[in-house]
């Protein structure tokens, strides 16, 4: 039978890991949304300028 240990240094390197993925989810999701927006912004000016 196989001996499986966990050393203090693969918790810290999955709290890294962890980090790191979360912290690029963020920053994806934040570029998503302001492309999004960015994309949206000429259509919602025509819109106010075809009401006015």
């Amino acid at each position: 039978m196989a001996n499986i240990t966990i050393t203090e240094t693969d918790v810290q390197r999955r709290k890294g890991a962890r980090l790191k993925s979360t912290l690029w989810f963020v920053a994806l999701w934040c570029v998503g949304v302001g492309g999004a927006m960015l994309l949206a912004l000429p259509f919602k000016l025509l819109i106010q300028m075809g009401t006015h």
